[in-house]
């Protein structure tokens, strides 16, 4: 088979209909017999990083003037709703206080007092809200008193503006302009990282998770900032926060997510060597991911299509196996989101309100509404299989396989070590390429359902792949 077929080519392959594709893959995971030669391993007995509440996020737009998000426009009921499908995350806000105002930090809609009403929208649909702290005029110039504010206003007198929230990110990619000295030592407006963060938690008597520096990307270049931050914030940090978006390519892409893995890798061995005896208690977050950081009419076929869903499956894999938390940066103005906002901006359908694949590929580790949530520890998973990637967790048993091949459809005979025999049930994200087909096609669609309770033995069952496409194996 051709190994290197065009986008259009392989959009054009759709035409064997979704229905089609699905009753092939809900025989032949039923059939194959378990003889078959393992290609997949997951050893429920060797555990690696753990999870916990704050590992999987998004963030809630405050763009959206223009149209509807948690709290905003006509479709709101619809958004709260799709939000809560996706069950329990962590919500990052761009929020700041200043002149007794607490509204959004967002650089192009700064302003409005409407703070309270983000953060009971969050807890309305069972959301942990983080919220990063903005400054009076822009992202990062915070001052000590404001932060200060912002916290009393959510936690003084159990919470009577819609808290307590107790995640904080102190500014925003002060990298990008603001200036790395401004942010840790003062300036520009700043009352610097050490003077925020006592505001911060001086303000409470809870205990605080607090974030920083929130730069723009994880690279060799920006290796040095980060040890400078590390020697001036030690005793201040709980979470080293980064951000890091898909680099500018197609499918391409999809082979680069390993890269998300290495940030976190890396950070915690800093970590390791800067914070002395606090470095155990230290996380690490990509605060932001998403494909790409902009968008125009040559990435649709990416965007919108099954290409989103497996990157986003593939990114949250890469960074829960390394220990860190992952964010997706669900700007709701366009693609770089998890549901379209109802105008026409970035090729969206006008007036409609659709699940983006990068939704989905979030759905296939929360559950939600369709499945289970990711377990309490990832294990030890590994695969010879070509273009595929698998995860799993324990506590609960799940796996995720994600086949990211543009043209090739794989089997997947899984060996189960430490769990020999019960039943499992498999839901398919069904292949889509057609970055127009919102309102048939499979990439804006849940789940199906493929295998229900299936027995299994001699811990070895079997799954078709196929190509661009996330599997999601439950095990009981």
């Amino acid at each position: 088979m051709n190994r290197h077929l065009s986008l259009s080519s392989v959009s054009a392959r759709l035409s064997r209909g979704f229905a089609s594709a699905c009753l092939l893959t809900c025989f032949t995971a039923q059939a194959y017999a378990q003889t078959d030669a393992a290609n997949v391993t997951v050893d429920f007995t060797q555990p690696g990083m753990p999870t916990s509440p704050w590992s999987l996020g998004a963030t809630i737009s405050t763009y959206a003037d223009g149209g509807s998000n948690l709290i905003k426009g006509a479709s709101q009921p619809l958004w709260q709703q799709y939000l809560q499908d996706l069950g329990p995350l962590v919500w990052r806000i761009p929020l700041y206080y200043h002149a007794g105002q607490v509204g959004s930090a967002a650089a192009y809609i700064h302003g409005g007092n409407e703070g309270e009403a983000y953060i009971r929208g969050i807890k309305a649909i069972g959301g942990m809200p983080m919220i990063a702290v903005g400054g009076s005029t822009n992202d990062n110039d915070i001052q000590a008193s404001d932060a200060s504010n912002l916290v009393h206003f959510f936690n003084d007198a159990g919470g009577q503006h819609g808290g307590p929230v107790d995640g904080y990110i102190v500014g925003n990619e002060p990298d990008n302009g603001f200036g790395l000295g401004n942010y840790i030592y003062g300036g520009n407006g700043s009352s610097g990282f050490h003077a925020i963060v006592a505001g911060l938690r001086q303000a409470t008597t809870r205990p605080l998770l607090i974030a920083g520096p929130a730069f723009t990307a994880w690279a060799s270049y920006k290796y040095s900032d980060f040890q400078t931050f590390f020697a001036a914030a030690n005793t201040d940090v709980d979470i080293v926060d980064f951000h890091k978006y898909g680099d500018g390519k197609l499918t391409d892409n999809l082979q680069l997510t390993s890269e998300y893995e290495d940030g976190v890798n890396w950070l915690r061995q800093q970590v390791a060597l800067s914070f002395g005896s606090r470095a155990s208690q230290v996380g690490v977050q990509v605060g932001e991911f998403n494909y790409n950081s902009f968008y125009d009419s040559s990435w649709r076929n990416a965007f919108y299509t099954s290409v989103n869903l497996v990157h986003t499956a593939s990114v949250i894999g890469h960074v829960l196996r390394a220990g860190g938390n992952a964010y997706q940066y669900s700007d709701n103005n366009g693609p770089l989101g998890l549901i379209t906002d109802g105008t026409s901006n970035h090729d969206q359908p006008q007036s409609q309100n659709i699940r983006l694949p990068a939704y989905w590929g979030m759905s296939a580790w929360s559950g939600g509404a369709w499945t289970r949530r990711f377990g309490s520890v990832m294990v030890a998973a590994s695969t010879q299989l070509p273009d595929v990637e698998v995860f799993a967790t324990d506590n609960a048993k799940k796996i995720i396989l994600i086949n990211k091949s543009v043209d090739t459809d794989r089997h997947a005979t899984l060996t189960l070590i430490g769990k020999d025999s019960g039943t499992y049930s498999a839901w398919e994200y069904v292949r889509g390429m057609d970055p127009s087909a919102f309102s048939t096609g499979p990439q804006f669609q849940p789940p199906v359902n493929i295998v229900s309770n299936m027995p299994f033995a001699q811990g070895s069952l079997g799954i078709d792949l196929p190509w661009m496409s996330v599997v999601v194996i439950t095990v009981d």
